[in-house]
């Protein structure tokens, strides 16, 4: 009997009867499906957000970046505690705009923020775009995962076709109550995961962490320092990264969903309060990583994704290689699911609603996003199982393309100018640049990372754009979403 293979079966099977009845008595309307009726409180708001922010990509990326590059590796520690610094300030003016208005979409704060339906339908495709190669990561993840931990017992194919399905079956079901409720799971496996991986090889092998970074150093010299194993990424790439990716972290669609299910101001800012801790996860993955380049040497590019499973596979037992499948098999689906989610609501709510059926009736409107999770679904896999390698360049990209979301939503928070035509047009140019910088191999560029470069032209776009064309007067100051003076009610709770 394969015991990986059984123990990462039954943790799927249980993780998918979870999302199924995640559902209850509640009645479906758009609100609920995308959003949770905007219920969710800390507890449940803080395992959805980590639910979708450490994915298989991290999972299995930590230890592979810090084995194949060394020194760069620790920008990750920081992008992500930025990040929720940031999230502290922005996100509770933004939940109480979007809980005003009843928006349920990234791009839906771009039409009703800048009365512009054109650049909520910019927003969308822009978002989709970006959504598609970060979906179509955790299905080639989850494949790669699975066939590695079960020694080659399931074809990767078989595998991201059966979470096809079964990812598509619970959010069609249960929309973004099916992540949260699943993200539980998933949270609690991967964090023991971690921790026994992260405490016990190290220790096991190298005696303490400092035995690591001894034995790292005294192998591989300067390997941990800035560029390490990388040759190029040296301290200008790590401090533009470090900028360019708190200020996108945020800026995915489906973290827009997450950000609009909290019940309060209150559990966004604990939310951002209480979510570095996981970044101690991360720390125990570099060491892993370290740890795995000594005792499994010799990995090659793509190979170092798997320095953590192969470790894995090589020293534990294997109903510890079944549990770590498992969890690397839920850190791609509970992130699958929140993504498909809301590229699906982008098609259904922003591009058919907003621009082919403005007199849509809800009913059709979330028909219509139901079919788009099977479609949508439908080209990420086909994209995985049979030209990957078309994507990779976009992959790179993904990161970069959704950050030229952030000058205009900041700007429109700040500055009474910002005008949709400046912001759709710095959207469109920044996206642009970043995709011919990625695909081109201009990245990094001058030493920058490329992603801020774009950025960068961006922001001159739209500031010089609205200051030709100021904005409709909609588009305000971050004093319009100060807490309703009238007292706690449900929009300025916090």
């Amino acid at each position: 009997m394969n015991v990986p293979l059984v123990i990462t079966a039954i943790v799927v099977g249980v993780a998918v009867v979870i999302g199924l009845l995640s559902r209850g008595r509640t009645e479906m309307d758009m609100e609920q499906w995308t959003v949770a009726g905007r219920q969710f409180g800390g507890v449940l708001l803080w395992v959805l957000a980590a639910g979708e922010i450490y994915t298989t990509f991290t999972f299995l990326g930590a230890a592979g970046y810090a084995y194949g590059k060394g020194g760069p590796v620790f920008y990750i520690l920081g992008y992500g505690t930025l990040a929720y610094i940031i999230s502290f300030f922005i996100l509770p003016p933004l939940w109480r705009y979007a809980t005003r208005n009843g928006l349920v979409t990234q791009a839906d704060y771009f039409r009703h923020r800048f009365a512009s339906p054109w650049l909520g339908l910019v927003a969308a495709v822009v978002g989709v775009v970006f959504l598609v190669p970060y979906l179509d990561l955790q299905l080639e993840g989850l494949g790669d995962i699975v066939t590695t931990v079960t020694g080659g017992a399931i074809p990767r194919d078989a595998s991201m076709i059966a979470a096809f399905a079964l990812v598509a079956l619970f959010v069609f079901t249960s929309g973004l109550r099916s992540t949260a409720w699943t993200s539980v799971l998933k949270d609690g496996l991967l964090i023991t995961m971690v921790l026994v991986l992260g405490i016990g090889i190290p220790l096991h092998y190298f005696g303490s962490y400092a035995g690591v970074i001894h034995a790292v150093n005294h192998v591989h010299p300067g390997f941990l320092t800035l560029p390490g194993g990388s040759g190029n990424l040296g301290i200008a790439w790590m401090i533009s990264t470090l900028l360019l990716t708190s200020f996108g972290f945020y800026m995915y669609p489906h973290a827009f969903l997450a950000t609009y299910s909290a019940r309060s101001v209150k559990a966004i800012r604990r939310n951002a309060t209480w979510l570095p801790l996981y970044q101690v996860l991360l720390l125990l993955l570099f060491y892993v990583g370290f740890a795995a380049l000594l005792v499994v040497p010799g990995l090659k590019g793509a190979q170092t994704n798997f320095a953590l499973l192969d470790l894995t596979r090589k020293v534990e037992p294997a109903w510890i290689t079944g549990l770590v499948g498992g969890a690397g098999a839920l850190a791609a689906m509970v992130p699958a699911s929140v993504i498909v989610l809301a590229a699906a609501t982008l098609i259904g709510r922003d591009i058919f609603q907003g621009m082919i059926r403005p007199d849509a009736s809800a009913v059709s409107v979330m028909r219509v996003s139901r079919a788009f999770i099977i479609i949508v679904m439908g080209v990420a896999l086909y994209i995985a199982i049979s030209v990957p390698s078309v994507i990779v360049n976009l992959l790179l990209a993904s990161y970069d393309g959704v950050t030229q979301f952030f000058p205009a939503i900041i700007l429109s928070m700040v500055w009474r100018r910002t005008s949709a035509w400046a912001s759709g047009a710095g959207i469109l140019v920044g996206a642009a640049l970043a995709l011919y910088f990625v695909s081109s191999g201009h990245d990094p560029l001058f030493g920058l990372n490329a992603g801020i470069v774009a950025l960068g032209a961006n922001v001159l776009v739209t500031v010089v754009g609205s200051l030709l064309f100021p904005g409709h007067p909609r588009a305000g100051v971050l004093a319009d979403y100060a807490p309703d003076p009238a007292g706690p009610g449900r929009a300025g709770q916090g």
